[in-house]
């Protein structure tokens, strides 16, 4: 009950200062737009990128002496 109340009491507080400072949060929304873009245009590219199932290897080629001892590790166990 006592969480009821200091909810409605706490959205009262927010809509009385979303229209009593309406050009600050006009202010901040504009400051924030940008950031909200860049990062939501990241996501959607990685996104896509996951969907298009590309992948990409930071692996570098080992050579074959590294092979023959991989293979060999291998034979052993």
């Amino acid at each position: 009950m006592l969480s009821i109340v200091f909810g409605l009491i706490a959205l009262s507080l927010g809509f009385w200062g979303l229209v009593k400072y309406w050009w600050y949060m006009v202010d901040v929304l504009i400051a924030i737009l940008p950031l909200m873009l860049i990062g939501g245009g990241a996501i959607a590219l990685l996104a896509g990128i996951k969907n298009t199932g590309m992948r990409t290897s930071f692996k570098v080629k080992k050579s074959a002496a590294q092979e023959a001892e991989s293979s060999t590790r291998k034979q052993d166990e």
